[in-house]
């Protein structure tokens, strides 16, 4: 009966170590994983999706709402600890302007101070009267454990007046007389002109195609001084996608002359001209191709006249 007794008893304790993966002979916890002792675990080893296996850390200052604060402020945490034991983690803050934290002003690992607090000082001075979001998390090899909740807080002094933006001047000229009815203006050669301007070294700031530039503002500006019709090429058949992304301003070498009785900002009733050849490639040369009707145009001013 004895026997059994002790029998019965080895069998359960072994299923018991198989489920809860606890070492018999010493009875101490084993890792959940090989990786536990770094603090790694597979994916989604938090509830929250993130890796390293940590507790997750708390902000203590500055605290949530806190004002007047220095603009190269202090931020202090409670580190994470290792769910599972091992070493202390590395630990980083990021600060934002936004609580969704896009855009990132500040980020950097922080260190520890004797009494075992987390501390990063912002090396950049941020800005002042200015709200800020801040927070923390473990962090190991570009992996992060869960992120602490986000503080706020709002910077001291006062905010910097903004420079106002000066209003575009551009020559004006002489104006040609509307067209007769059902009729249109010829369109001005200014080739002779446009020779003045064969430095096209600003031609393509970079490599965006699709917006005016410092060449064209000069090219336009001086056509515009013989007659105001002048303008930039909108470029309707052209998106972001094609052009890096941004939206299209103008087409970066062609001009537009409003031949017609409308107004000129939005008229698709326009000569058109590419004044160079191969722009935005090593080497842009000027030319003077008159394309009008081969694709649609519109005039604009692109925000400067």
């Amino acid at each position: 009966m004895m026997y059994t007794t002790t029998h019965l008893k080895g069998a359960a304790l072994a299923a018991l170590c198989a489920v809860t993966l606890v070492a018999c002979e010493g009875g101490s916890p084993a890792p959940t994983s090989p990786s536990a002792v770094a603090g790694l675990g597979g994916a989604a080893s938090n509830p929250d999706g993130t890796i390293v296996k940590s507790t997750t850390p708390a902000g203590l200052a500055p605290v949530h709402d806190a004002t007047n604060v220095g603009v190269n402020p202090t931020l202090v945490a409670q580190a994470a600890a290792p769910r599972f034991g091992g070493s202390a983690f590395a630990h980083r803050f990021q600060v934002s302007t936004s609580e969704s934290f896009d855009p990132i002003v500040q980020t950097g690992l922080g260190s520890f101070d004797p009494q075992g607090i987390m501390r990063l000082t912002l090396p950049t001075a941020l800005t002042a009267a200015t709200k800020y979001y801040w927070r923390v998390r473990a962090e190991i090899e570009d992996q992060g454990g869960p992120w602490s909740p986000v503080r706020a807080f709002t910077t001291a002094g006062t905010a910097p007046t903004p420079t106002p933006t000066p209003t575009p001047t551009t020559p004006t000229g002489p104006r040609a007389a509307n067209p007769a009815a059902g009729s249109r203006l010829p369109f001005p050669d200014m080739r002779g002109e446009l020779a003045k301007f064969s430095n096209t070294g600003d031609s393509c700031p970079g490599g965006i195609q699709y917006q005016n530039n410092p060449w064209l503002d000069r090219v336009i500006d001086h056509f515009r001084t013989f007659d105001t019709r002048w303008g930039y090429n909108a470029k309707p058949t052209r998106g972001p996608s094609q052009n890096g992304g941004r939206p299209v301003i103008a087409a970066g070498d062609e001009a537009a002359y409003n031949y017609g009785s409308q107004a000129d900002e939005g008229t698709t009733e326009v000569h058109l001209v590419d004044m160079l050849v191969a722009h935005c490639g090593p080497s842009p040369s000027l030319g003077w191709r008159v394309f009008t009707g081969e694709e649609p145009g519109r005039w604009t001013g692109a925000g400067r006249f």
